[in-house]
């Protein structure tokens, strides 16, 4: 009897703990549920209360300081300058090393004369375009005829000059450790040989497919004008692009890439308009300068060009900083 009892006894209590164990965990489980029910209403609010400072982007004059102040901590106007005189430096150079290459296989001959002919046509002062065109190709099929060690100075002075640019664009970003030597040795070696070819050969199929297009559909005349018109905007700004989206050594999105580079297409287009009308209504380099006024001209335009060319990298830099933020802040909620 004494046994019998002890059992059911035992019995009782292991029932009586097995269900207390069963509500605790329902109880439990019910104020999980209640607790993520509140997280999310408080996180709902919040978030509405905290979109506008959580996204920088949105703000246009705290996205503009930011821009400007990157600028600044580069020194823009220093870095232009540089990069303008080493430009200046490496131009003949680079084409010597474009007609080599073409010379060494005459079929991308009309490539590069299609490359050389909207570069020359678009992205000069027209007042200087010719004689400029003129003299950078006769320096550079000068060049072109050294052979062997002189060869290969004149390849590794216009590889210097790609390595600055990647160096002051890497900066901007805020980069301070580069590529690999052998990396960057084989980016440069393809970016100055088979880089100008492949332009060429998409700026010359574009504008054929664009042309014959263009016969083919029923549009005005002023409207088939406007669309060549703009080949140059899209060409230039395709390019921006690529600069800005392959050069930083990072992994850089399409967004702030495209971000910089329509920004700063836009601001060559009105910058080639601008300093046309200046050379033509106000400037007097040729009375002052005579047979040597395109050179002072040339170097301006540089300059110009690459205080809008850096400009663009700040502005892709922060757009990439303000969506990664976005992103980390997504990401702590």
């Amino acid at each position: 009897m004494m046994t019998s009892s002890c059992v059911s006894v035992m019995a009782n209590e292991r029932v009586a703990h097995a269900i207390r164990q069963l509500t605790l965990q329902r109880e439990r489980a019910a104020f999980c549920d209640n607790l993520q029910r509140a997280n999310d209403r408080r996180s709902l609010h919040g978030r509405s209360r905290r979109l506008v400072p959580a996204q920088p982007a949105l703000n246009p004059f705290r996205f503009v300081w930011r821009v400007a102040m990157r600028m600044r901590d580069i020194g823009l106007a220093r870095t232009a300058s540089s990069l303008s005189f080493t430009t200046l430096l490496a131009i003949v150079p680079m084409a010597t090393v474009a007609l080599v290459f073409v010379a060494r296989f005459p079929v991308f001959a009309s490539w590069f004369a299609a490359l050389e002919g909207f570069v020359f046509k678009n992205m000069l002062p027209g007042s200087a375009a010719s004689v400029i065109h003129e003299y950078v190709l006769g320096f550079a099929e000068q060049a072109a005829r050294l052979t062997g060690v002189s060869i290969a100075f004149v390849a590794v002075t216009a590889g210097l000059a790609i390595s600055t640019v990647e160096r002051e664009i890497n900066l901007i970003w805020g980069i301070r450790r580069r590529r690999p030597l052998a990396r960057r040795v084989v980016v440069y070696f393809v970016g100055l040989t088979a880089g100008p070819v492949l332009l060429g050969a998409s700026i010359s199929l574009t504008t054929w497919l664009i042309g014959e297009s263009l016969a083919v559909v029923p549009i005005r005349k002023t409207q088939s004008d406007l669309i060549l018109r703009m080949l140059p905007f899209v060409f230039g700004t395709a390019g921006l692009t690529l600069l800005y989206k392959a050069v930083p050594a990072r992994h850089v999105r399409w967004v702030p890439a495209l971000a910089g580079g329509v920004t700063c297409g836009l601001a060559l287009e009105a910058a080639k308009h601008g300093f046309a009308w200046y050379l033509t209504w106000v400037s007097n380099y040729q009375v002052i300068y005579g047979a040597v006024a395109a050179l002072p001209v040339f170097l301006l335009w540089i300059h110009l060009c690459w205080v809008i060319v850096l400009a663009g990298a700040a502005i892709s830099a922060t757009v990439a900083d303000s969506r990664t933020r976005r992103d980390d802040e997504r990401a702590r909620r």
